[in-house]
């Protein structure tokens, strides 16, 4: 039986983060018709984009703990959770069957197999499993879970056979120039000189740190950009793509 591949559907790529709540159905029927057609055994996660995002900054949190109010916290998921919910509908206009749940659901559990038989009975089932950012509780307050750390747990809990991340970008490029580095081995993509980004969690600079930890477990990682859907099938796929591929 083929192994899953687990997607990274950006939130810079599925909404427009220079307007605060701006979602783009367009860009997500274009991936999920390429998802749907594609035969792949999908697991998808989603980042919070200019919902969870913007009110994130807005209230001060990030992927460090700190004390923050209850509402800035509910308020956060609930951005979150109303994203998600829009994105599953614009899955299901178009042949695909989201299973949405909270990443507390895989990343929380203690028996990765059970979690493992769990995600591959919902994929069994014809479904689509769902998860993405969010805010958990730690010392000495609330944090953000990024959609990038739950790739890597996801990579970890499923041993896929690629992941794969759409981005905003064309891939990852050449320090100071828009020349794109085709491939990338974990110690290099580990090396490379990037700034960690205006959002919440990290930007490029998580990606590929968490892109070295997935490759060096054994899954190839691609960065392609969510615009292009030709290549964005591509790299779902296995095919050559446009972009940057990570392996070790």
């Amino acid at each position: 039986m083929a192994r899953e591949v687990i997607v990274k559907l950006g939130g810079s790529v599925i909404t427009d983060k220079s307007q605060p709540f701006s979602y783009r159905s367009d860009v997500v029927s274009a991936l999920s018709e390429e998802i749907a057609s594609s035969d792949q055994r999908a697991v998808l996660v989603h980042g919070g984009g200019s919902f969870g995002h913007t009110l994130a900054k807005q209230h001060g949190l990030s992927s460090e703990p700190a004390v923050s109010e209850a509402g800035a916290v509910s308020r956060t998921r609930a951005a979150m959770y109303e994203l998600n919910s829009m994105l599953c509908k614009t899955m299901m206009d178009n042949r695909l069957f989201p299973y949405p749940f909270s990443p507390f659901d895989a990343v929380a559990r203690a028996e990765r197999g059970a979690v493992a038989s769990w995600l591959r009975g919902l994929v069994k089932n014809g479904l689509t499993p769902v998860t993405f950012g969010d805010v958990t509780l730690a010392q000495p307050g609330p944090r953000i879970l990024s959609g990038d750390v739950i790739m890597l747990e996801l990579a970890r809990i499923l041993a896929p056979e690629r992941c794969v991340f759409a981005v905003d970008v064309d891939g990852v490029y050449q320090t100071g120039t828009r020349v794109i580095i085709p491939e990338l081995s974990p110690s290099r993509a580990r090396k490379m000189r990037l700034p960690s980004g205006p959002d919440a969690t990290g930007g490029m600079k998580l990606k590929l740190e968490v892109a070295a930890k997935i490759a060096s477990l054994g899954p190839k990682v691609c960065f392609v950009s969510g615009y292009r859907r030709n290549e964005f099938a591509k790299a779902l796929k296995g095919q050559e793509f446009y972009g940057t591929l990570v392996r070790a």
